[in-house]
């Protein structure tokens, strides 16, 4: 993977450049940032440039030898390991799937990877015996490259048997390099945490998403730009939103509403066992596009609301903005806040949903 394949980033990208033209590589860096903001590319992106053999003041080649492995994710210098569910097994027997992975998708999440590996909800780790295979691949000499880079996907999946990596990580072989991509620091070990370099990744830019989605998935500006705004700087959230129009989601969204003002029971228990079936990325889509319906009630409580939105849409929050102060727009953007976190945890969906259901309507109904 080139910089060239990373969305946004241009900043993060020059100083991640310089460390190589200067000749001053951390030997471990840890890069940390949310789902969807490009940590796995970047640090793809960056192992590539750091073996590419005619490297550009802004990217690497492409066509090298060391590319033309890079680019296909089996340079023998280049060596994975990310979490999976048996504690028997190492990292290497789960390749095939995972550098297909990565070729569909290098912004995927954590369970878009347990899809692969077609384990549902399971929990996965990096065990022991995948401890002792990366100190035993590290201590060989680079096949074809100057420098080995282990390049570590979710280090939060580590328990305390990872500390056997210290030595290595501290007092690495010469060349080796440890990329560690994260999303929570609070879940690293600390031992494991202190003997990194942070490299922090921001969200990514919304006219930064906006282009890929055009590019990428071929949506029209206008929509691209709407879905961009509601990602929080995730493209992976984008590429989620992408996949339903305004209409797939105002609709819904507007009925559940108007439900939850009503408050019947009956009818919110029917909608609860509807809505209990969808997946957690089409649960998490449908609270998102509520937060981006408050905060354009809110803005429209101070001004008209922005250009950008459909008629229908526009209309529907001018509607909904008449009976909502800033107080009660405050509360039910913390509800669904709230209620994504949760998803994505595992909630029980069917307690989740009526709960917010009948939260949302006492908050409608305050005077």
């Amino acid at each position: 993977m080139q910089f060239a394949d990373v969305i946004g980033q241009e900043a993060l990208k020059q100083r991640l450049r310089e460390s190589v033209q200067s000749g001053r590589i951390p030997h471990a860096q840890l890069f940390l940032g949310k789902e969807g903001s490009g940590g796995l590319p970047l640090a793809l992106a960056y192992a590539q440039y750091i073996a590419c053999e005619n490297r550009s003041p802004l990217d690497s080649c492409g066509s090298c030898h060391n590319c033309s492995k890079y680019s296909k994710y089996i340079h023998p210098d280049l060596h994975f390991s990310f979490p999976f569910l048996s504690p028997a097994e190492e990292a290497r027997e789960f390749l095939e799937v995972w550098r297909k992975a990565l070729h569909d998708n290098p912004y995927m999440g954590y369970q878009e990877w347990l899809g692969y590996i077609q384990e549902g909800q399971k929990q996965g780790n990096i065990p022991i015996k995948e401890c002792r295979a990366i100190i035993r691949n590290l201590s060989l000499k680079p096949f074809e490259s100057d420098y080995k880079v282990l390049l570590m996907w979710f280090p939060e999946f580590l328990s305390n048997e990872g500390n056997v990596l210290l030595k290595i990580i501290e007092e690495p072989p010469y060349k080796t390099l440890f990329l560690l991509v994260a999303e929570n620091s609070d879940r690293i070990l600390p031992t494991i945490l202190s003997r990194t370099q942070m490299v922090r990744i921001p969200p990514i830019a919304a006219d930064a998403i906006a282009g890929a989605l055009e590019q990428r998935l071929e949506l029209e500006a206008t929509q691209a730009r709407q879905i961009a705004m509601l990602s929080d700087g995730s493209y992976l959230k984008a590429m989620h939103l992408s996949q339903a129009s305004e209409h797939e989601l105002m609709n819904p969204f507007r009925e559940w509403f108007l439900l939850c003002f009503e408050g019947n029971k009956l009818k919110l228990l029917d909608w609860t066992q509807e809505y209990q079936g969808y997946g957690r990325e089409e649960l998490k889509a449908f609270f998102t596009y509520g937060l981006y319906v408050l905060r354009n009630c809110l803005v429209n409580t101070y001004t008209e609301t922005g250009v950008r939105l459909g008629e229908a849409e526009k209309n529907f929050i001018s509607k909904l903005s008449t009976r909502l102060n800033a107080q009660s727009i405050e509360a039910l953007y913390k509800l669904l806040n709230s209620s994504i976190y949760h998803i994505e945890r595992n909630a029980n969906s069917k307690v989740l949903l009526l709960d917010l259901s009948m939260q949302v309507h006492h908050q409608l109904r305050k005077k």
